[in-house]
């Protein structure tokens, strides 16, 4: 619009909606490297689509997020069913009644037992129990054991000698009872163990204490011998002289040492083969379990129905139903064609076997119609059956693939629960391994250590010594023996009090629900419902592939070098002197600095700014291009309104449309009585008038490129405003008739394809595309790329805008 002032020159002001968000570029006039088409594009995807889709999509994305989130959470509340946790309190047994140490104690009773309580030795009894299947979350016979698996829970409770025992049901009073039956199944066993542990314990050392019997009477001969044998001396008196206390002491302690070893090491042997029995115990159980059984889905296979239509033609198409039909309709046409001419009453006789014929051939079509539709039916009925166990052996087939893979899956899991059983017993059983031959190395060193000393004495004291030696063995025997039988005697008594593990607390029934609302389900849900909307924009932006940067443009092969950025226009009054009206005047002249600087545009006198589509802002650029120019180098400046279709030059400068472009390529007015000269001397704007005929043939090369020479015969730069290039053909004659061509794409609106098309059309129609202007950034990226540099002292800087 053109307000005139008081003083009769113009103000002029643009009133433009020029779309556009911002995301910074490079710099206005910075090329790319390499000519047009021979970039490269690439198809990963760009992180920084994401806040894109955020910067487009949130005004409508967040309150449809909002209803859908909420949705999904009262959905999520709706349909929640509370939950019970009962719990059982154990704890590892560490009392004794005079034997300490005795029985095994265990040191992580919640990492040591787990195996145990899963194992279904001690699952089994309650998936048997009838009333306990009863409860909501055994009720499924399908689902029944592993249910009982995922809704007990087993851990530590506050140190590792306490055990915590959980089951989890929407009815509070199954929750204890199933708890309680776990508990009390699990202690039955634990208790069976111990006493098939502590009975292996006596059963090995029993034989073990025979040999030691023998071992013992076999040394009593043997110092009985040797005493006989050396009666001459005092066999109860000194060995030599040459003996000292020390080596006595010393001796001792060896024999006290090797009879203690002895005895350890058989203990745990015995232990050993108590827990190999508990191993092969489990595992037999677990080889001996049923698989749960499978439910085959419901594949519902019906046979198709006899369809009477498809009966009906195709007994229609039998061959001899056809060929009784054309003799029928023959007849018939013939009688009726007898009648209606009033040949029947001269003809009598032939009129009467034509009648004849007609009724024989309706009997004989009748009959072949009924035997025709039997064998239809027949074969309809053979072929509906033959589908039928073709879809049904499908289906058998279908239903037996999922049940080997729900046997599979089913298999896989209970190996991955043998395996980590497996890990924990070899841990243990390393363990104790490791512990023998700890006492086995030991046990070798005292011997050698015992064996020394005994040949040392032995030779200083001969045969004396060797009475000596023996009896130290005797003793070492008999020590050994007691040892066995003190062991013995303790696990016995320890064995009657109570076992490794005791009940600390029993299973209540709890109060109060595990949640009493699902928040943590229901925040996952609204979560991923209010994500929905952004994920469906996610898709659509990158289904559009709009240019969202400038670094996305360079990118994009087979395009002219980016020659400028222009910042958002401020749209109406309320921008002047604004920072943002500020920035973008500075990005028009940067525009127009760098097209004079260039040498592929220095020389140009005439430019037609362009675009793939409406609304990308090539009016504007037109417009501004065209203010700058003449503000710049105070030359004249005509501005052409290509765009017959949907003109808007004369709007955004308050001028008449008519008689214009239009006008003067009809002939109708002479170019100079067209050009509207207004706006001053500088700059004269040539509206596109209004359309009354084909803008193609109007808009001919020919035409154009004579107006554009009789433009530039009366001044010095010529701007030219097109129709989109995709939409508007004709806008490629104009492009050819012109130095210049410049390609506009406004940020997040043009597509990337859409762009590189117009350079491609433009290219083969002859025009000189010598650059690309990137439109749309905001003022506050604009500036925050290449800084807002404020004039100081210089007075009101005037707005051309």
């Amino acid at each position: 619009m053109v307000a005139q002032n008081s003083t009769g020159t113009h103000s002029m002001t643009l009133h433009t909606n020029q779309p556009g968000h911002g995301h910074p570029g490079h710099g206005p006039g910075h090329h790319r490297p390499g000519h047009p088409g021979h970039g490269h594009s690439s198809n990963a995807f760009d992180p920084w689509l994401i806040w894109v889709t955020l910067r487009r999509t949130w005004y409508w994305a967040v309150p449809v997020g909002l209803v859908l989130a909420s949705v999904a959470a009262f959905a999520v509340l709706k349909q929640f069913v509370p939950r019970y946790e009962s719990s059982a309190l154990l704890e590892a047994s560490r009392d004794y009644v005079a034997f300490k140490g005795v029985m095994p104690a265990l040191d992580d009773i919640a990492r040591t037992e787990k195996p145990l309580i899963v194992n279904p030795v001690v699952l089994d009894p309650i998936l048997q129990d009838p009333e306990l299947r009863n409860a909501p979350s055994l009720s499924d016979p399908e689902q029944a054991e592993q249910n009982l698996r995922d809704n007990l829970s087993i851990r530590s409770a506050g140190s590792k000698s306490r055990m915590e025992v959980s089951y989890t049901d929407t009815d509070r009073e199954y929750a204890q009872k199933i708890c309680t039956a776990i508990v009390v199944s699990y202690l039955s066993q634990r208790d069976s163990m111990d006493t098939n542990r502590v009975n292996s314990l006596i059963n090995y050392l029993t034989p073990a204490i025979r040999d030691r019997e023998k071992k013992v009477q076999e040394k009593q001969d043997i110092v009985q011998k040797l005493s006989e044998k050396t009666l001459g001396y005092n066999p109860s008196a000194p060995l030599s002289s040459m003996e000292n206390q020390h080596s006595i002491s010393l001796f001792g302690q060896l024999q006290s040492q090797i009879s203690s070893l002895e005895a350890e090491i058989e203990m745990l042997d015995a232990i050993e083969k108590g827990q190999r029995q508990d191993r092969e115990n489990l595992a037999s159980n677990g080889e001996n379990l049923d698989y749960p059984k499978f439910v085959p889905p419901i594949i519902d296979v019906r046979r198709d129905i006899l369809d009477p239509d498809e009966v009906n033609a195709m007994a229609e198409n039998d061959p001899a139903v056809v060929e009784a039909r054309q003799r029928y309709n023959y007849f018939k046409d013939r009688v009726f064609d007898m009648e209606n001419n009033d040949v029947a009453r001269m003809r009598k006789e032939y009129y009467r076997e034509m009648m004849d014929q007609r009724d024989e051939w309706e009997e004989k079509l009748l009959a072949f119609r009924k035997e025709a539709r039997t064998r239809a039916e027949k074969a309809m009925k053979e072929r509906i059956e033959f589908d039928y166990q073709r879809r049904l052996k499908d289906a058998e087939g279908d239903i037996e693939r999922q049940k080997i893979a729900f046997q599979n899956e089913y298999r896989r899991s209970l190996a991955d629960r043998d395996r980590q059983n497996q890990a924990e017993l070899e841990r243990q059983k390393w363990q104790d391994q490791e512990k023998r031959r700890q006492l086995v190395a030991r046990l070798a060193s005292v011997r050698e250590q015992y064996e020394q000393e005994r040949e040392r004495m032995k030779k200083y004291s001969g045969a004396s010594a060797e009475l000596e030696f023996a009896q130290q063995e005797l003793a070492i025997e008999r020590e050994t023996l007691q040892t066995l039988r003190n062991r013995i005697d303790a696990i016995r008594t320890e064995s009657e009090h109570e076992g490794v593990v005791r009940l600390l607390a029993d299973a209540t029934e709890p109060r109060s629900p595990v949640e009493n609302v699902p928040v943590k389900k229901m925040a996952m849900a609204g979560g991923a419902c209010f994500l929905i909307p952004f994920v469906f924009g996610l898709l659509w932006e990158m289904r559009t592939n709009r240019v969202t940067d400038i670094q996305v443009l360079e990118k994009t092969g087979g395009l002219a070098p980016i020659v400028g950025e222009l910042a958002r226009s401020p749209a109406g009054q309320n921008g002047r002197g604004s920072r943002g009206r500020r920035v973008f005047q500075e990005s028009v002249d940067t525009l127009r600095a760098n097209l004079f600087l260039s040498e592929s545009t220095r020389d140009a006198r005439s430019f037609a700014i362009v675009s793939s589509m409406s609304g990308e802002g090539k009016s504007t650029a037109a417009s501004q291009l065209a203010i700058s120019l003449a503000k710049a180098t105070g030359k004249t400046v005509l501005l052409i309104d290509a765009d017959m279709r949907c003109p808007d030059q004369h709007d955004v400068f308050g001028l008449t449309l008519e008689p214009g472009l239009s006008g003067v390529l009809l002939n109708e007015v002479k170019f100079e009585d067209a050009v509207r000269t207004e706006l001053g001397d500088l700059i004269h704007v040539l509206p596109a008038g209004r359309l009354k005929a084909s803008p193609h043939r109007l808009m001919s090369p020919a035409k154009m490129r004579e107006l554009i020479d009789q433009a530039l015969k009366r001044y010095d730069f010529v701007i030219v405003d097109t129709a989109p290039v995709l939409s508007a053909s004709e806008t490629l004659a104009v492009a050819a008739s012109v130095d210049t061509t410049l390609v506009c794409a406004m940020r997040d609106v043009t597509r990337k394809d859409s762009v590189v098309r117009t350079t491609h059309r433009l290219e083969a129609a002859g025009a000189n595309v010598a650059g690309t202007i990137f439109n749309g950034v905001t003022p506050r990226q604009y500036a925050y790329r290449y800084g807002d540099y404020t004039y100081a002292g210089a007075g009101e800087i005037p707005d051309y805008s």
